[in-house]
């Protein structure tokens, strides 16, 4: 499956969270694996006002996407080819679907050998007896027959009609990936609600997943509404917490204070860039590099900082010793990391190493005292519970003890990984080793 068609109306140019139905359906179709989108349509206007719309998005260069028109005179023209049991797939410009919807499609039609598959999900919004909405894969040499069929019933005949030209066909239902037409200002609101869920990331935490996301998701629909980019969202949260630290930085407890609680919202803020580059399918290397690098450079500075201002406050020398120690450790941590995640090939990002640390206690080569401590308070060095912890030891007046515990842990987070890390590559080099 490397080609789809799109049958164009007016309603797939309605805009939900920063794309129109159509411009989501391509992007989605491109993390399917689709390589050329066929834009079906008998009014030409129509037809040039998208590709016009298109040209000027970088997203839909011919270089990334490959689009091109189609209409009732030359469909069966230039879709003729020698391989008449290839599939096409084709689905309506104003549907909003799950992001894995056409994945799974791929993944499941494969092995189906009618003329025509319609696929619709499971007990979601979108469900229904009739031929629409559905999103169809069809065999090539068929589409001369089937695709007059479709359009027919689309334009104007009876919602609960099916294709009355003779040729096998079946339905799959696809489990837990959502799709509804966007029709009406209900199933609009209805749209966007199950788009904003797709914002979440299946290795959130439980403070994120609980108390972060549903604010961060909120704000996000905000925030693409006013035209804001990933980037520029992660520039706030820099400034965020920038404002932070030089907060920290001034020892009494009224700026640590109001520190503790910028630090806390950066947290919540930092959801959003993520959540809008999945929404609007502006997922890029440099942003989550920048995203990552940015964070951990953040986090040094912060918990460094802290014990400055304490030594600001109080002139006690062990501030220093303390920020200075926990500085080292932090650092030592960091360069660990990215070593490791480079040898490993997992990129720089925390969150799959705090995972792998978490799992090794089922692998009976990490079953030291060392290791079971580990995987039981890995948690502890997730952004979301240490950012929370920290803002409330700081609004208690608990400063000190928080830049103890920062130096104390953060010592024992680079001991650990340094010997973790180690065996665990160790362990890979060996499992590569045997024979398959």
């Amino acid at each position: 499956m490397e080609e789809a068609i799109i049958l164009l109306s007016q309603e797939g140019q309605a805009r939900i969270l920063g794309l129109s139905l159509l411009e989501r359906l391509i992007l989605y179709g491109q993390k399917a694996g689709l390589k050329k989108f066929w834009l079906y349509s008998k009014e030409t206007d129509l037809a040039r006002k998208v590709f016009q719309k298109f040209r000027a998005d970088r997203r839909f260069s011919p270089g990334k996407i490959e689009l091109a028109e189609l209409n009732p005179e030359n469909f069966q023209t230039v879709l003729a080819r020698e391989d008449g049991r290839s599939r096409v797939l084709v689905l309506e410009d104003n549907l909003v679907i799950h992001p894995d919807f056409l994945t799974a499609i791929g993944a499941d039609g494969q092995e189906l050998n009618e003329d025509l598959i319609r696929f619709s999900p499971d007990g979601l919004p979108g469900q229904q007896e009739s031929c629409f909405p559905g999103v169809f894969l069809i065999r090539r040499d068929k589409l001369g027959q089937i695709l007059p069929e479709l359009v027919r019933l689309r334009n104007g005949a009876s919602s609960s009609e099916r294709p009355v030209a003779s040729f096998s066909s079946r339905q799959v239902s696809l489990d837990g990936l959502f799709m509804i037409k966007v029709d009406s200002p209900e199933t609009v609101r209805q749209a966007e609600k199950l788009l904003l869920e797709t914002g979440r990331k299946p290795t959130d935490g439980y403070i994120t997943r609980v108390f972060f996301r549903p604010i961060s998701l909120k704000l996000t629909r905000w925030l693409i509404k006013l035209g804001l980019t990933p980037n520029q969202i992660s520039l706030v949260v820099l400034a965020v917490e920038l404002l932070s630290v030089y907060l920290i930085f001034q020892g009494n407890y009224e700026s640590i204070a109001l520190g503790g609680l910028l630090f806390l919202l950066s947290s919540v803020i930092d959801c959003c860039d993520g959540e809008n580059a999945r929404l609007t399918c502006r997922v890029s290397r440099f942003g989550t590099i920048f995203d990552i690098s940015a964070d951990a450079l953040l986090y040094v500075i912060f918990f460094t900082v802290l014990p400055l201002g304490l030594y600001r406050a109080t002139s006690n020398q062990l501030w220093l010793y303390t920020g200075a120690f926990g500085w080292l450790s932090m650092v030592s941590f960091y360069l660990q990391m990215i070593f490791y995640a480079r040898r490993a090939g997992i990129g720089f990002n925390i969150v799959p190493i705090v995972r792998e640390i978490e799992a090794s206690i089922k692998d009976p080569d990490f079953q030291t005292w060392a290791d079971r401590i580990a995987a039981r308070i890995a948690f502890i060095y997730r952004r979301d519970f240490f950012t929370v912890l920290a803002c409330l030891l700081i609004l208690v007046g608990g400063a000190k003890i928080l830049a103890l515990l920062v130096a104390f842990f953060a010592c024992l987070e680079a001991l650990y990984f340094g010997s973790w890390s180690r065996r665990r590559l160790k362990k890979k080099a060996s499992d590569r080793l045997q024979p398959a």
